[in-house]
């Protein structure tokens, strides 16, 4: 069995306009949107079900569980949560677009996985 490593980014946003912004620059860049999730409290109430799936499916992305439980509580405190999947090479150059943004609690994660297996994000129209 062959494993590679997928690395995520997240951070979050306190101002909607931002994240918008944020994403726009993204798109402009030339980052595939196909790579970005974005969470928010409204989508994970009626999305979710269950509080502790949020911390799971951060877990699952090699989030340490402390870790994704803080980013759960930014949630529900009303901030919207932007996860980066499978990204490498382009990981330097959306941080600074997103930095310009004001993203907050920045942080790079690093997964083992089976070759082939990875997440394609939820896509993200701008």
């Amino acid at each position: 069995m062959v494993f590679t490593t997928c690395k995520y980014a997240v951070g979050i946003f306190s101002i909607r306009q931002d994240v918008e912004a944020a994403l726009g620059e993204l798109k402009n860049a030339g980052f595939s949107l196909e790579k970005v999730s974005l969470l928010t409290n409204a989508w994970i109430k009626s999305a979710m079900g269950e509080e502790d799936s949020i911390s799971s499916a951060l877990a699952k992305r090699g989030i340490p569980e402390e870790r994704a439980k803080f980013y759960k509580s930014q949630l529900f405190q009303g901030n919207f949560l932007l996860v980066l999947e499978n990204v490498k090479d382009e990981i330097d150059d959306a941080k600074a677009i997103l930095q310009q943004r004001g993203i907050q609690e920045w942080g790079v994660y690093h997964k083992k996985v089976r070759s082939g297996w990875g997440n394609k994000g939820n896509k993200v129209s701008v």
